[in-house]
C-alpha cells in the first residue's frame, strides 16, 4: 500500500497510458503531409495515391469526424486527436503496417505542422496552391459561419478581400517557415511541372506523379 501511495505521490501509481510511452512516430518513418485549402482537391490527390502507389493516405483526420480505425478512445473526438496526434500517427503507421503514411492538412493547422517537423521521423510537406473565386470564397465564408444568405452585398463586398488576405496569410507563413522539405503544386501549373513536386514529395517515378497530376477535373470546385 504505501509503496502504491508513494508512487501515486510522484504521479507513477499505475503504468503510464499507451498513448504517453511514445514521444515519437519513429525515426526510419516518412510522413508526407499534403497541405490544401480545397480539401476536395487534396482527397482526389489523397485517393490517387492510395490508387497507384503502395503509400497509406488519410484525409483530414484533425478536421473531420470518422476516417480512423478504434484505437483505444483517442480518437473519439477531434480535441483528443489534436492532443494526442503524434500518438495517433504513430498508430496510423502500425496499423497500416507501413513506414510511409501521407495525410491531408488544411493550411490553417500550422501547428501541427511544426510539431510533426520536429519529430525524430523524416517530413515533407506539399501545398497544393488553388485559385479561389469570389463565389468559391463566398460559399467558404458561408461554410464557416462569417456569412449567410441575408448578408448584404456591401457586407460581402468588405468581407471577400480579408478572407483572401487570410488566405494569402497560411500559404506565406508555410513558406516563411522554412521546413526542411516544402514544395508545391500549383493550379496555374502544368501537369509536368506539378508532376516533378510529386514525385519528389511522394518519392516516386516521374511517369507515376504525371499520372496523378493528370487526373481528371483535379481543380475542379
Amino acid at each position: 500500500f504505501r509503496f502504491l501511495t508513494g508512487r501515486g505521490r510522484v504521479g507513477r501509481r499505475f503504468a503510464p497510458r499507451f498513448w504517453e510511452t511514445e514521444s515519437s512516430l519513429g525515426r526510419e518513418r516518412v510522413l508526407m503531409m499534403l497541405v490544401c485549402k480545397k480539401w476536395h482537391v487534396a482527397k482526389r490527390i489523397a485517393d490517387q495515391v492510395r490508387s497507384k502507389t503502395d503509400i497509406p493516405a488519410v484525409e483530414y483526420i484533425f478536421n473531420e469526424a470518422g476516417g480512423l480505425p478504434p484505437m483505444g478512445g483517442i480518437e473519439t473526438t477531434l480535441e483528443k486527436r489534436n492532443r494526442h496526434r503524434r500518438a495517433i500517427m504513430r498508430m496510423l503507421f502500425d496499423y497500416h503496417k507501413s513506414d510511409k503514411l501521407l495525410i491531408c492538412l488544411d493550411p490553417a493547422a500550422f501547428d501541427l505542422m511544426q510539431d510533426f517537423v520536429s519529430d525524430k521521423a523524416v517530413t515533407r510537406i506539399l501545398e497544393v496552391e488553388c485559385s479561389f473565386s469570389d463565389d468559391y470564397l463566398l460559399g467558404h465564408a458561408r461554410r464557416v459561419g462569417l456569412a449567410g444568405d441575408r448578408t448584404p452585398q456591401e457586407v460581402i463586398d468588405r468581407l471577400l478581400p480579408t478572407i483572401r488576405y487570410d488566405l494569402r496569410f497560411e500559404s506565406d507563413r508555410m513558406r516563411d517557415a522554412r521546413f526542411p522539405v516544402f514544395l508545391q503544386m500549383r493550379e496555374t501549373e502544368s501537369p509536368e511541372s506539378n508532376a516533378v513536386a510529386l514525385a519528389q514529395f511522394l518519392e516516386i517515378g516521374q511517369e507515376n506523379a504525371e499520372q496523378i497530376a493528370r487526373t481528371d477535373h483535379l481543380f475542379a470546385d
